[in-house]
């Protein structure tokens, strides 16, 4: 039994349906990879690779691509090492194992909190094959309120509902069909301060340093104050204005710190924001 400081909670009824719902889904239904999906670790069980299911295909999840994850429960069988933490998540439907990368001091005092009994909020991605997922975490943060935990639920149970009733003759929609329309909506309006204010590309010095330093020069623009507070981040052409290098090595640049858990996309492809938000 859980002890009487952390919530007894078994939402597995939440989640019932995800075969079913699976079983109707058609290429009419299939959406665009969301930003952040709340899903239990039930629903991820039950999610199909789309496609043929070859390796990086993404994860469908009531008919959704899943891009990032949100899931919430207690920390079970830490084991921390100089690379990466691992640890494996119980949210009372499931159990799904974590890996978090140790890149820097903010990533070890992060996952230094993190201790096992502890309830957190996850946010990371799917990635594995159909019968060994595995997921990456970018954030980990500790719950103090337990009203998150069943609003989470609430949240999975909305956001289910919501997927399982998509109109069968609706046009599918494709991770690049959502990123360009989003590209039309977010105009210079929405433009982060920060590269409004201070919009002056990197110089020779970018251009002459090594692919490490690129990758962190981009990184560091994520991490800047305003782009940290900004609700969608950084649009990935903001970034290629910053620097006078060949558009590819930004795009590599931006592909290396997604998958190292620095960076993750939020509202659609083109937009990303840091891990790091302290």
């Amino acid at each position: 039994m859980m002890p009487s400081s952390q919530p007894d909670f078994s939402p597995s009824q939440f989640t019932s349906s995800q075969n079913a719902a699976a079983d109707s889904t058609t290429p009419s239904k299939m959406r665009g990879a969301s930003s952040t999906m709340p899903l239990t670790v039930k629903q991820i069980a039950d999610a199909q690779q789309s496609g043929t299911g070859e390796k990086g295909a993404p994860f469908v999840v009531d008919g959704v691509e899943t891009a990032n994850i949100r899931l919430v429960g207690m920390v079970n069988g830490k084991a921390e090492r100089t690379t990466d933490v691992s640890f494996t998540l119980d949210d009372g439907t499931g159990r799904l194992d974590f890996i978090r990368w140790v890149n820097d001091v903010s990533d070890s005092s992060e996952t230094a909190a993190i201790q096992n009994g502890m309830y957190v909020s996850v946010i990371g991605s799917l990635k594995g094959l159909q019968e060994r997922k595995r997921a990456t975490a970018f954030s980990i943060r500790p719950i103090t309120d337990f009203n998150e935990v069943t609003l989470h639920f609430i949240q999975c149970v909305r956001m289910h509902i919501e997927n399982t009733k998509l109109k069968v003759g609706s046009p599918a929609r494709t991770s690049s069909s959502m990123g360009a329309s989003a590209s039309n909506v977010f105009s210079e309006s929405s433009t982060p301060t920060s590269l409004k204010s201070n919009p002056a590309p990197v110089t020779s010095g970018a251009s002459g340093s090594n692919e490490t330093d690129l990758n962190t020069q981009v990184l560091n623009i994520f991490r800047e104050p305003a782009n940290i507070e900004s609700e969608h981040g950084v649009h990935i052409d903001e970034i290629i204005k910053r620097f006078k290098l060949p558009e590819n090595k930004i795009r590599e640049a931006i592909v290396y710190n997604v998958d190292v858990g620095h960076i993750y996309s939020t509202i659609d492809d083109f937009h990303y924001k840091s891990a790091y938000t302290d």
